[in-house]
């Protein structure tokens, strides 16, 4: 009975024994093989028993030098991949031509000053805040008249500037230096101060109004001026500025013979 029992537990092992490949035939509670997933450092090769290649973590950047700013690490591989389309090689810009480059010029040189006359005197100062004014004037030596008119010519004319005749301690009209009143700048106009009396010290006065915003020398063209009366006057300026002189210092005044 001993030598019976010892067969029978020989062939039960024999028949529950492990095969060749060490798999196991028995049912699912029994030991089973070892897999190896993909991504796992001891992925299966083809021909393995779960049949497929583990494809590796790409890593964007590894491999950079220590302290290499992001963006100058190496190119990555212009055939492309799986990841990606094929990049285009960089390319280093033409060198632009100089040569061919015009630089312009510009002259800052300001326009010569309009002279609209000749044997004329200018008059101007500068005026450069509101209600500001200026003088002009030459004696006649006391010539009995009824009125004074003044042949003018203006390059600059604006309605925040004016002008009147002065005729000793007598002015005549306030007005305003717009082309409505006084026409085409640098053409020759009439300017009619009405006066009764004797005249001593005849001028011109301009200046700025309420609103005026420029900072500039404005001028005035005399070309003739005539006191009118019995033994009437008229005074040109052919040779000289005919004793035109500025009452005061203020504006920078000046006095010019063209």
């Amino acid at each position: 009975m001993r030598a019976v029992r010892l067969i029978l537990s020989t062939l039960l092992l024999g028949a529950l024994g492990c095969s060749d490949d060490g798999s196991s035939d028995g049912p699912s509670g029994g030991m089973g093989s070892l897999q190896s997933f993909p991504g796992n450092a001891n992925a299966a090769t083809p021909g393995s028993a779960n049949g497929m290649a583990a494809k590796p973590v790409v890593i964007e950047g590894f491999g950079r030098p220590p302290g290499m700013a992001i963006g100058n690490g190496a190119p990555d591989d212009p055939g492309g991949d799986d990841d990606g389309p094929a990049m285009a090689p960089p390319t280093t810009p033409a060198p632009s031509d100089s040569d061919d480059i015009v630089i312009p010029v510009f002259d800052d040189t300001p326009p010569p000053p309009v002279i609209p006359c000749s044997g004329c005197v200018e008059l101007s100062a500068i005026l450069d805040d509101i209600n500001q004014r200026s003088d002009f004037t030459f004696n006649v030596g006391g010539v009995p008249a009824t009125r004074v008119v003044w042949t003018l010519l203006f390059n600059f004319n604006s309605d925040q500037l004016f002008i009147r005749s002065v005729v000793d301690s007598s002015e005549g009209p306030y007005t305003s230096m717009s082309a409505n009143v006084f026409g085409a700048l640098n053409t020759p106009v009439q300017f009619v101060h009405p006066f009764t009396g004797t005249a001593n010290n005849v001028g011109i006065a301009f200046g700025s109004q309420g609103a005026w915003t420029g900072d500039q020398r404005i001028s005035v063209f005399v070309d003739s001026v005539t006191l009118e009366g019995p033994n009437g006057v008229t005074r040109t300026f052919d040779a000289d500025a005919g004793g035109f002189a500025p009452r005061g210092t203020e504006r920078q005044p000046l006095v010019q013979f063209h």
